[in-house]
């Protein structure tokens, strides 16, 4: 019984594959938990942000000077950074390849 027959093999090696996706999936789950949580934080640090902003702008606007809250501790809000997307790579259109095409068969 030293000799497995190939659907023993198979199944051994198919399990053996599986584990090893598991881990590897288990680790993007991980991942992917942490940058949910990531997510919550930045968007709970933003609203703290605007609400310091306003609360500062309010105690300026009561009479209280920047250098009396500076003396207590209060630092003026620090404009937000401004959210930039990353620019995609255009694909290719129709025209970009009619384009490509049509200067390959000029002489």
């Amino acid at each position: 019984m030293a000799e497995q027959s190939a659907k023993a093999v198979r199944s051994e090696t198919e399990k053996a594959a599986l584990q090893l996706l598991r881990q590897r999936a288990n680790l993007v789950g991980e991942a992917a938990t942490a940058r949910h949580e990531r997510d919550q934080l930045a968007d709970a640090l933003r609203e703290a942000n605007a609400r310091y902003s306003e609360r500062y702008t309010a105690a300026v606007q009561g009479g209280w000077t920047e250098e009396e809250l500076a003396r207590l501790g209060l630092d003026a809000p620090q404009p937000g950074p401004a959210r930039r997307r990353r620019a995609r790579p255009a694909a290719p259109t129709a025209v970009d390849e009619q384009v490509a095409v049509t200067a390959a068969d000029q002489p």
